[in-house]
């Protein structure tokens, strides 16, 4: 009886992943407290309907619910590490985890300029980092070692 075998292919996409996967459990910004990747949407769903006249009215407005694609980030990662296991193609997982995070920093440096800086966490400044990092091995701006 042959038994399957599962390998998982460690390079940097796969660590970029794991990063990310941790990450989101750290704290990603600095409001008052710090806030872990996972409660972001909670939190701004909460002030989106308090301060929202739109909740009063009854109105629906997809902006209270769009920060809830901040989910789409780990699960990504996950999913690159499972199709990597599984010896399939991560691209689009891969682009997912990667176009994210370094979207969301580049929106939010638009936004609030330098002072994005210190409000972002430690969880934050990781997601970014492996973020480019899957991104610059996609844009073969780092080469992988046996692949051309």
């Amino acid at each position: 009886m042959a038994k399957s075998r599962i390998s998982f292919p460690v390079d940097l996409v796969t660590i970029g992943a794991a990063v990310i996967i941790v990450a989101f459990f750290l704290p990603w910004i600095k409001l008052g407290g710090s806030f872990a990747g996972y409660e972001i949407p909670d939190i701004a769903h909460a002030a989106g309907k308090a301060t929202s006249l739109k909740s009063w009215t009854g109105k629906f407005d997809i902006n209270v619910y769009l920060v809830y694609s901040l989910f789409l980030v780990p699960i990504s990662a996950a999913a690159i590490i499972a199709f990597g296991a599984m010896g399939k193609d991560r691209t689009i997982p891969a682009w997912i985890a990667a176009v994210m995070p370094t979207a969301g920093f580049v929106y939010g440096f638009i936004r609030l300029q330098f002072d994005l800086f210190p409000r972002l966490g430690v969880g934050g400044w990781l997601t970014v980092a492996a973020g480019v990092l899957i991104l610059l091995v996609l844009l073969n701006v780092i080469k992988m070692p046996g692949k051309r």
